[in-house]
């Protein structure tokens, strides 16, 4: 499979147009930061500026650019939708389901900043988990601090939770 990042949003309540733009805002932050740090970030192909409208954002990071080993720094779109959609087979289920494998390539840091910046601002309408462990979210959480001057709470629900 791959390092993969997974969020659930309630379809009874998945976050207001309000929480969405804020989002998008924080988001552009994380990403002005990290840019400055030298992450590039680009649209949900890894090719172009990354894709922000009224309805959702796209990122990835640069299919252009590589690994000394050769491998691109893009790897999956990282897709967030100010109003979810449902998938076809997943129209009986009590949730909107989405998921980003990073391949814990350099983009990692923005997508966990995010992560964490969406439980801040969807509370109770995101529901957050991932293959990596809190600590694996290092980078991204020292990005978030960085960007917002706050301790970056944990967003990861417990396994318990995953029932």
């Amino acid at each position: 499979m791959g390092y993969t990042h997974y969020w659930d949003r309630p379809k009874k309540n998945s976050g207001s147009a309000y929480m969405f733009g804020q989002l998008a805002l924080d988001a552009k932050k994380v990403i002005a930061q990290a840019e400055k740090e030298g992450i590039r970030i680009r649209d949900g192909q890894g090719e172009g500026e990354p894709n922000f409208n009224e309805g959702f954002f796209a990122i990835n990071g640069d299919a252009n650019a590589h690994t000394p080993d050769g491998r691109d720094l893009a790897h999956e779109t990282f897709y967030w939708e100010g109003i979810p959609t449902i998938q076809e087979w997943r129209k009986d289920e009590p949730t909107y389901f989405d998921f980003c494998k990073t391949a814990r390539k350099p983009y990692d840091a923005v997508i966990t900043a995010i992560l964490i910046r969406a439980k801040k601002i969807y509370g109770e309408c995101v529901k957050v988990s991932s293959d990596g462990d809190w600590s694996e979210w290092q980078t991204g959480r020292d990005l978030y601090e960085r960007v917002f001057n706050e301790v970056a709470e944990c967003p990861l629900r417990q396994y318990s939770e995953l029932s």
